[in-house]
């Protein structure tokens, strides 16, 4: 009896998964295929990472037009589901969304493994050209618990939402947060709002976002900024140092809307993954996770790295690696620190 009571229990805590209190959350892009541009195996079907305990989030990218043909948003997932490079992508009747049955498959059996997953606004190329209420509504409609005929993934419902806004926002960025927080309220279940800024603090494009609403997460990309990059992780402070410290000021002194929002440090995952200065190597990038985890375990939420393809096409697996690393020291709030 008790044999059989220990491994119900061990399969319990194997789909526990991700924790908003823990500081060893791993997060991880996926949709890109950034990595067929370093020769590396195209990206898998979003399913088959959902058995990965190494991962907790998965991010999908991108939701890259707001406003498309239709006035509806443009979703693009690359190999897997892009209706300009596969004509037998099927897209909703007078718009350009796509509708992409088998990833709504997927979604919910990572979700059954623990993981949550977010749906990422946004990218280097978006053009974000809606306004605040038309666009929340249709996210919620869309995505989550609203309703609608245009259903990219099925009755499939995401946990929440990713803003990566990497320029200029013709949209009030700020009204849609609080939308957004207002209708996950009307929700049956907890939904996220995070973002993902560079590592200037405060970041010239969400920094109002995170000092004005609430903002469960902040996965800071530490790369593609020169001075503040993780290859910078160990030199004194100022001017030329990872800057996760300002961060953390910000955090002590209560600067955020969300007080308790956790702070991810983001990586590249291979060298070809964005400028190849900001890349750390696997163990580099362990080691600068265990003295961050270690040295601010209140405001540290983890890890997040760019993106799948690369991850899984590093040897070790970064995304492994760097998991592996905050394991040892992994606290979830309840425990001691």
């Amino acid at each position: 009896m008790l044999i059989i009571l220990f491994a119900v229990l061990a399969a319990a805590l194997n789909v526990l998964g991700f924790d908003i209190s823990c500081n060893s959350n791993m997060a991880v892009y996926w949709g890109q295929n950034s990595g067929a541009s370093g020769s590396l195996p195209y990206q898998k079907p979003l399913g088959a990472y959902c058995d990965d305990d190494n991962v907790d989030i998965i991010l999908l990218s991108f939701l890259y037009i707001l406003k498309g043909k239709g006035g509806y948003p443009v979703l693009n997932f690359a190999n897997i589901c892009d209706y300009t490079k596969n004509a037998s992508v099927p897209v909703f009747p007078g718009t350009e969304l796509m509708h992409c049955s088998d990833m709504g498959v997927d979604i919910k059996r990572c979700q059954e493994r623990g993981k949550i997953i977010l749906l990422s606004i946004g990218g280097a190329t978006a053009q974000l050209n809606s306004d605040a209420d038309t666009f929340s509504q249709q996210v919620w409609d869309l995505f989550m618990e609203g309703s609608s005929d245009f259903r990219p993934f099925d009755d499939a419902v995401i946990d929440g939402i990713d803003l990566d806004f990497e320029q200029h926002s013709q949209m009030d960025i700020i009204k849609f947060a609080n939308n957004m927080n207002q209708l996950f309220k009307t929700g049956t279940r907890k939904y996220y709002l995070t973002a993902a800024p560079q590592c200037p603090y405060p970041d010239a494009n969400l920094g109002d976002l995170l000092a004005q609403s609430h903002v469960d997460m902040a996965f800071i990309q530490f790369y593609n900024s020169g001075w503040c990059d993780n290859s910078k992780f160990g030199l004194p402070h100022w001017p030329q140092s990872m800057n996760y410290y300002m961060w953390q000021d910000a955090w002590t002194n209560r600067s955020f809307a969300n007080p308790d929002i956790r702070l991810f440090v983001g990586s590249t995952a291979g060298s070809g993954a964005g400028n190849p200065s900001s890349y750390v190597s696997p163990d580099f990038f362990a080691n600068e996770l265990q003295s961050l985890q270690k040295d601010y375990p209140d405001s540290f939420g983890g890890a997040m790295t760019w993106d799948m393809s690369w991850a899984y096409g590093s040897t070790p697996n970064y995304a492994a690696s760097a998991k592996q690393a905050m394991m040892a020291g992994s606290k979830c709030k309840g425990s001691a620190y």
